[in-house]
């Protein structure tokens, strides 16, 4: 779809509830509305968890980034539970994502900034919509913020009280990381429940800007990213920085109407590009898109998220990530931008402090796929432990300069 053909319509008119007349996709069907309707109106008048200047301070870093002088270093859990919302966790999460941008600020001889997937990181969209056990299905797990792991019906089915836990969670930790570090470390989750979203979000009290007060960045999935989607339509009004997953299936004419959507003033430091193309499909057609929206003119900063695109399920059921895949795009992406005068300014990764055993492979301690079941932690995606994050770090340095 042409850029120039789009509909005016989606440009205009929008408004905090717009979202509303568009395709809605991934959002929990919810019994109780009575409550879920008192549940928002209890997030719409809750305390900000972030604040307006702090999110235009890391919009300028994106802006920084876009020039290259900057790189954004945006790491974390596939999903944060609410047993894991205590100081002791949050303080080691926050440690280790610090200590592994020290490294790479040490090396690359550039500011690091930290974006966290943290602090609200409640919400996984899913493929299948139903999950099924000995011929028996029930609603998937979608993440705390919307039902529980326990595979029951009654932890299964979406309770709209798991919105205000997640918001005092979320809340809760954040306050938590400015007690913890002196650093600049910024929050970031997916832009999933709107209900969620659109009730956090504000007008500016000092121009007629809207933010999203949650967090001070989000990200818009694969999933979601459809021109007419729902999720589209609510980040086109909202001031802060939006990040877009890229997989191998973007068209690159529909990418630049989606830029021109969600930045229609095309500002410095609004869009972050993450792609996700995996190691297999990290070829031509990566570079191809690189250089067709580098050349489009608009304003946008490229970062790589090597994980996503290299999930596979092995024989005995456990969904994993050899490490290699994720080195490997990881490296192969940062080449293809330095061939075409570009920049990589970004990483974006699923990792843990914990030495858990989700995904295979490694620089110094390499599992295999028998080891996998000795501490496989995840509720949904396979992370990077503390050992192989701090090898992945190591060899990017190690090979970007090759």
């Amino acid at each position: 779809m042409k850029s120039d053909n789009m509909k005016p319509y989606l440009f205009e008119n929008w408004h905090i509830k717009s979202w509303k007349d568009f395709l809605l996709l991934q959002q929990p069907n919810y019994s109780d509305y009575t409550l879920l309707l008192n549940t928002l109106s209890k997030l719409k008048s809750a305390n900000k968890i972030v604040t307006e200047n702090e999110i235009d301070q890391l919009k300028y870093f994106y802006s920084e980034a876009e020039k290259g002088n900057i790189f954004i270093l945006q790491a974390g859990d596939c999903a944060e539970t609410f047993d894991s919302c205590s100081f002791k966790d949050v303080k080691l999460r926050v440690e280790h994502i610090l200590n592994l941008a020290k490294n790479l600020e040490d090396s690359i001889q550039k500011k690091v900034i930290v974006v966290g997937r943290i602090a609200g990181q409640y919400a996984k969209p899913r493929s299948e919509p139903f999950e099924t056990l000995n011929h028996y299905s029930l609603p998937a797990f979608r993440g705390d913020i919307i039902n529980g792991i326990d595979f029951n019906e009654i932890q299964r089915q979406p309770d709209p009280l798991r919105l205000l836990k997640a918001y005092e969670s979320s809340k809760k930790t954040y306050d938590w990381i400015k007690e913890i570090t002196n650093h600049t470390f910024f929050i970031s989750h997916e832009a999933l429940l709107l209900n969620y979203e659109t009730n956090l979000t504000h007008k500016s009290i000092y121009s007629d800007k809207w933010y999203n007060f949650s967090a001070h960045t989000l990200w818009l999935g694969e999933r979601t990213r459809e021109l007419k989607s729902a999720h589209v339509e609510y980040l086109r009004g909202i001031s802060n920085p939006v990040g877009i997953k890229l997989g191998p299936n973007a068209n690159y004419k529909e990418m630049v109407s989606l830029l021109k959507l969600l930045n229609p003033q095309n500002i410095s430091g609004k869009i972050n590009l993450i792609t996700r193309f995996g190691n297999k499909k990290n070829d031509l057609n990566l570079e191809n898109l690189i250089d067709y929206l580098n050349q489009s003119g608009l304003r946008f900063s490229w970062s790589c998220d090597p994980m996503h695109g290299n999930s596979y399920k092995t024989n005995n059921g456990f969904k994993t990530r050899n490490f290699d895949d994720i080195i490997n795009e990881l490296i192969h992406t940062h080449k293809i931008h330095n061939k075409l005068g570009s920049y990589l300014s970004g990483i974006h990764l699923e990792l843990t402090y914990k030495n858990v055993t989700e995904c295979i492979g490694g620089y110094k301690n390499k599992l295999n796929e028998n080891n996998l079941s000795e501490n496989f932690q995840s509720f949904c995606d396979p992370r990077l432990n503390k050992q192989q994050s701090i090898d992945l770090i190591e060899l990017f340095l190690l090979q970007r300069n090759e």
